[in-house]
């Protein structure tokens, strides 16, 4: 029940955020509005002690994506677990 409404949560936030910045705003573009220094500390950090092509694969088009669509994944997730832990979710 727990993980269920944690994924409504995020359903209503991808909602939320859908109405309130734009159904097209990119992710990217509201981090860097939140904050923009953590953004470009965390593209140095992984380019630096990683690879760039870590971040150039799979950052860049996560960051592409609408700003609605990483809530969604991740209240899909949740309850995908909770219907997988049949009468526990």
């Amino acid at each position: 029940m727990i993980l269920r409404t944690i994924a409504l949560l995020f359903f209503s936030l991808a909602a939320v955020m859908g109405f309130a910045l734009g159904w097209g705003y990119e992710l990217g573009a509201a981090l860097f509005r939140v904050n923009p220094g953590a953004l470009n500390a965390l593209q140095a950090g992984i380019q630096r002690y990683l690879f760039p092509e870590v971040w150039d694969g799979a950052f860049v088009p996560i960051l592409a994506m609408p700003a609605w669509g990483l809530p969604v994944l991740l209240g899909l997730v949740f309850l995908a677990i909770s219907l997988a832990r049949a009468g526990r979710g």
